[in-house]
């Protein structure tokens, strides 16, 4: 076994185990959330909608529950495409879930929804990749899905349990807004 082998097996190991992870960590987060928001009476319960539908999202595809039902579909290429149409469905449920929540009161839903729309772009140009083109070679592409995707991850999970803008998007998304409105204020 030369030393590429190694690394792929490795990754792929952890890769399995860091996946159950972070899905542990959206289970946790949902019921972080629930506690939080159910013991104060009328308190909006967005953040833990959206915390559930993440991890019901993730739970679908866990490696780990995967091999545990001997669920073989996640053994091929295609899993890439179902990955990105359950990111996806999950991001429409979000927002469906949350349309009368703003930004501004839940920054962690712009969080969410970067986090997802990224995830499911890097998966759908993994599925092209490896499945309409047969590419089995590694390249730049493989491994800025696995630091993006998992840095996706725990942005989001850090969002959903703290509701902080901590990037300052939230904020520059309110910004350009604010400039895009006074700009269309003074062409008119």
């Amino acid at each position: 076994m030369n030393i590429s082998n190694l690394i792929i097996t490795i990754q792929q190991t952890l890769g399995t185990y860091l996946a159950t992870l972070i899905m542990w960590g959206f289970l946790m987060t949902f019921l972080f959330n629930m506690v939080s928001r159910s013991s104060i009476v009328n308190q909006d319960k967005t953040l833990m909608w959206i915390s559930l539908a993440i991890f019901l999202s993730y739970l679908l595809t866990d490696p780990l529950v995967s091999m545990a039902f001997e669920i073989e579909s996640l053994r091929y290429a295609s899993i890439f495409i179902i990955w990105c149409i359950l990111d996806l469905t999950c991001l429409g449920i979000i927002l469906l879930i949350s349309r009368n929540s703003s930004i501004e009161k839940f920054p962690a839903k712009l969080y969410v929804i970067i986090g997802l729309l990224t995830n499911s772009s890097l998966f759908f140009c993994l599925y092209l990749d490896v499945s309409v083109y047969g590419n089995e070679e590694r390249w730049w592409l493989w491994d800025l899905y696995t630091v993006t995707v998992n840095v996706m991850d725990l942005t989001m999970l850090a969002a959903l349990l703290t509701n902080k803008d901590f990037f300052k998007l939230a904020a520059f998304l309110k910004f350009l807004k604010t400039k895009y409105s006074i700009q269309r204020e003074l062409n008119a």
